[in-house]
């Protein structure tokens, strides 16, 4: 669903504001998706990063109104936004679209949006414990395995963001079994040759 929507804002050339962390999953995850968006050639994006001092953790609505009164119609949140219930109503309020990507525990409510979290209730994804910028990784993934064609892009071009989903994942001190195994151990093999 998630690549699914972010293809359609694509081909309305949508204004997509990317909404990270500003930690070493955040960031990490932020750069995954801002190469994304280099490697099939769709310009009309932003990265956002809160001001860890001013603006503190998580969404927040000055930012919001800002993205809204820049054109945005599409945000993408990187490892936050789970427990941001009110801030996504109030991002619906100005017009904005919110997916949610991110790794952290949900509370009993989640936001009312596409949400995608492999600790939420119902979630399948066999391997729960990524951090982040896998979860970030992981719809793009998906958005290449669906569209990449069409934009003429193969899923083996995505190893070369293994760097980020790799430090992210060692940085953000996840288990390091099963897929977050795989992608820190790759990672480290990217990240020698960038």
């Amino acid at each position: 669903e998630a690549a699914d929507r972010i293809y359609s804002a694509i081909k309305s050339g949508e204004k997509i504001s990317v909404f990270a962390d500003y930690d070493c999953d955040g960031i990490p995850g932020a750069v995954v998706m801002n190469d994304f968006f280099q490697l099939i050639k769709y310009t009309n994006f932003e990265i956002y990063i809160p001001d860890r001092h001013k603006e503190g953790y998580g969404l927040n609505r000055t930012a919001l109104q800002d993205i809204a009164d820049r054109g945005g119609s599409l945000v993408i949140t990187v490892d936050l936004g789970i427990t941001a219930v009110d801030d996504v109503e109030f991002a619906k309020s100005l017009g904005l679209f919110v997916i949610v990507t991110d790794h952290h525990l949900p509370q009993d409510v989640l936001p009312d949006t596409l949400v995608v979290n492999p600790k939420q209730p119902g979630d399948t994804y066999p391997d729960n414990m990524l951090c982040g910028a896998g979860v970030a990784f992981k719809v793009v993934q998906g958005f290449v395995k669906k569209y990449g064609e069409e934009f003429g892009v193969k899923e083996s071009a995505l190893k070369w963001m293994l760097d980020m989903v790799g430090l992210a994942t060692l940085a953000d001190m996840v288990p390091l079994r099963h897929e977050n195994r795989a992608l820190a151990y790759y990672g480290l093999k990217v990240l020698r040759q960038t």
